[in-house]
């Protein structure tokens, strides 16, 4: 399965994703957008598929305002590895539970057709230096995010939708319901211009 767009549509890069949580794992799997309320104790998943020419980063924001780099795609692996297929399908973060403080918890999800530099030497650094270092290196993070922020960038638009029916990315499941979630799946498209895509999802932990 590779990502498709409408030729309708202004975009020249896109990806698939998938931000699922359910209260324990008995209970059914919810689909979060952004400003979804979740609570202590609930779990999410994330899942990406984004085209095997591009760099695909996600980049988590806790409610303390501490950044942590889940996933880093640096490299275009698709040049010399023509039997991948053309988009990679990938778990992001496994079913993992949030704890206390409550607050915002902020997903940034970025795929590019630009090896981001700055956005990853700057983390590299911030997961080296003490607490000091790093409220001063987090206000550079988010300024190097927001200057990739559609919202911040006349010339950058993202455009987010709701697919029709879940992605199972890369896995085939056979059942009565097709609509019905898996852990694989991804359920939003985030096609974007100018070489970036760009989305970002704001959980409100209460």
């Amino acid at each position: 399965l590779s990502i498709l767009f409408s030729s309708e549509e202004p975009a020249d890069i896109g990806f698939l994703y998938g931000v699922l949580s359910r209260a324990n794992f008995k209970a059914d799997t919810q689909v979060l957008e952004d400003s979804s309320i979740i609570h202590t104790g609930d779990e999410i998943i994330v899942n990406a598929g984004y085209q095997k020419d591009t760099y695909f980063y996600v980049i988590f924001k806790n409610s303390e305002g501490e950044f942590d780099l889940l996933y880093a795609d640096n490299k275009k692996i698709g040049k010399n590895q023509t039997d991948l297929p053309d988009t990679i399908y990938t778990p992001i973060l496994p079913w993992s539970k949030f704890s206390a403080p409550t607050g915002d918890e902020t997903f940034f999800l970025i795929n590019s057709k630009v090896y981001q530099e700055n956005l990853i030497n700057l983390i590299t650094r911030y997961d080296k230096v003490n607490d000091k270092g790093k409220k001063k290196l987090a206000k550079q993070i988010q300024n190097e995010i927001d200057n990739l922020n559609p919202e911040s960038r006349q010339d950058l638009a993202s455009i987010g939708s709701r697919l029709d029916k879940p992605v199972i990315g890369g896995v085939t499941f056979r059942g009565e319901n097709d609509d019905e979630l898996k852990d694989l799946s991804l359920t939003n498209s985030c096609r974007g211009n100018s070489h970036i895509a760009f989305k970002k999802i704001l959980l409100n932990h209460k």
